[in-house]
């Protein structure tokens, strides 16, 4: 507790002591105990030195440590605790450090979707990405920012157990302004699958050992020009992908595909297949004036690649509603007050 109070009202007690010990020493030095005023300057020097120094040492300290972040869509929020213990536990985040040094409870590292926005127009998906945004950003990352001045050691460790158009929003909101680890859920077990601490390593070639994915049609250049694209973007061995007329509007855009048609290994890292997609689909998307998005891959994928394709107010994230793809997020919508600056 008297950790907590410290690193939180610093320069309270740091005027606080000041002041008491300067009317001291003024006292003493009044009534001519001159040898007592000079021992109360002394010990308020010690003291305020001693605050300085316990500062920096424990902002020192909570850089070192990763701060573990879930976003979900479980209702129950007894179930959705158990989960983000379980993933804590799982990698040894050090949620209790976390806790006690700055003012953010664990309850705020667990962000839980307030509302249900599938098979509702796009407003309800821009309230729910505003709603996990706004606890993200006002109670976890400004009041952590506070206590250690700035967020350039920070990196957090997000399990992000949420629909793919939501994933990649909340990728897309963050960009390159945090450090980033991205961890997968399967068979109840934990895995650390993204490594994005340096997030610009999205933009770096990729291993030569990943194959490249697939292309619909093959060749790009032979795609006609129009005013949109919908742009299916797929990592899925589960059904067949693309299906160009699930997008409801199939017949009056132009389709392409990027696509691994395969489950990716929990064990292994995921970065080199986010590297080939955005390679492979960033000169498409430059093409077309406005492009749509229907994704199926690993929610962590999805938000990597908002991450990397973030800044592109044109793009529309799309989701599987009654076997169609809908459009119900546009990045321009983070673009009107950017988050994280």
């Amino acid at each position: 507790m008297w950790r907590r109070l410290v690193t939180e009202q610093e320069t309270l007690i740091s005027i606080g002591i000041f002041g008491v010990l300067v009317m001291l020493a003024d006292a003493a030095s009044d009534l001519g105990w001159t040898g007592w005023a000079v021992a109360v300057r002394i010990v308020g020097i010690l003291l305020l030195t001693g605050l300085v120094g316990y500062t920096v040492w424990q902002r020192r300290r909570i850089r070192a440590f990763p701060v573990p972040l879930m976003f979900t869509t479980e209702t129950d929020r007894e179930v959705a605790r158990r989960h983000f213990e379980r993933f804590v536990d799982s990698h040894r985040l050090p949620l209790k450090t976390i806790e006690r040094c700055t003012s953010v409870p664990r309850s705020d590292l667990l962000i839980v979707l307030k509302s249900d926005p599938r098979s509702k127009a796009a407003p309800a998906w821009e309230e729910a990405w505003r709603d996990l945004l706004q606890e993200w950003e006002r109670d976890v990352d400004s009041r952590i920012a506070r206590f250690l001045g700035t967020n350039e050691y920070l990196s957090y460790h997000i399990f992000p157990h949420v629909w793919l158009p939501l994933a990649f929003a909340l990728g897309a909101s963050v960009g390159l302004r945090r450090a980033i680890v991205l961890y997968h859920r399967q068979q109840d077990r934990f895995y650390r699958v993204l490594d994005l601490t340096n997030p610009r390593c999205l933009f770096e070639p990729p291993g030569e050992q990943t194959p490249a994915p697939d292309k619909v049609p093959p060749d790009f250049e032979t795609l006609p020009s129009g005013e949109r694209l919908a742009l299916h973007i797929g990592i899925t061995d589960r059904h067949p992908f693309p299906q160009f007329e699930a997008y409801h509007d199939h017949a009056h855009v132009v389709n392409a595909a990027v696509v691994y048609r395969q489950a990716l290994e929990p064990e292994s890292d995921w970065l080199p297949y986010v590297q080939h997609l955005h390679r492979e689909t960033q000169p498409l998307i430059g093409k077309y004036p406005q492009v749509d998005i229907c994704l199926a891959m690993p929610a962590p994928i999805a938000f990597a690649l908002g991450m990397a394709l973030s800044r592109t107010p044109k793009i529309r994230i799309c989701d599987y509603q009654n076997a169609q793809y809908i459009p119900v997020f546009a990045l321009e919508k983070i673009e009107k007050r950017l988050p994280f600056d």
